[in-house]
């Protein structure tokens, strides 16, 4: 093949390197990665926070709390709680029948109230409920007389009265038993949402 021919051929341009051993594209990359760096941190950081530091999750077992909780809704709940109010969805720790539970309930009296129970109906202080997301689903419950909630003591309800395990059966709680308020609803995605405040 003819010399002068080959030098008629053009080359790949070759990609020059810098002083700083890199070529445009690694340091184009390099940059990229760096931007990347920081909001991907913070995006874990804050993730850790919430999901390890600051709050709790739960996976909700079972119907009582339709239609504010689905079975199998994965929730965020509170480290404790310092003030426990009327109508708050708790999740706490409960001794039934010799095995410890975590029950996820309404709070639907404190220490002090009057509480009468009627079938699915709860009166506390003479006064129905005002939960926004009560619902009373016929069925007969065991009738309870009207209690004082002892000092220190919370009455619980599911909001699927139906198919609840609560304090019309099994009594009050202590403050003590609440592991946190549940804030709101993770997953599945299509259930996200916050648990509103009483």
């Amino acid at each position: 093949m003819d010399p002068e021919f080959l030098d008629e051929i053009p080359l790949p341009d070759a990609e020059v390197v810098g002083e700083d051993g890199l070529t445009p594209a690694q340091r184009r990359s390099a940059r990229i990665a760096l931007a990347l760096v920081g909001p991907l941190t913070a995006v874990l950081l804050a993730l850790i926070l919430v999901f390890f530091v600051f709050f709790d999750t739960t996976t909700i077992d079972g119907a009582s709390m339709y239609p504010t909780l689905f079975n199998n809704d994965y929730v965020l709940i509170t480290k404790g709680l310092a003030r426990p109010q009327r109508g708050d969805v708790v999740v706490l720790h409960v001794l039934y029948q010799g095995k410890t539970e975590e029950w996820v309930k309404r709070i639907v009296a404190l220490g002090g109230d009057r509480v009468n129970v009627s079938g699915n109906m709860i009166t506390v202080n003479g006064a129905g409920e005002k939960f926004p997301h009560m619902i009373i689903d016929g069925g007969a419950t065991q009738p309870v007389e009207q209690v004082t909630v002892p000092a220190g003591q919370i009455f619980l309800a599911g909001d699927n009265r139906a198919v609840s395990l609560d304090s019309r059966f099994v009594g009050t709680f202590p403050v003590t038993s609440i592991h946190g308020r549940v804030v709101a609803i993770y997953a599945p995605i299509e259930r996200m949402a916050l648990v509103p405040e009483p």
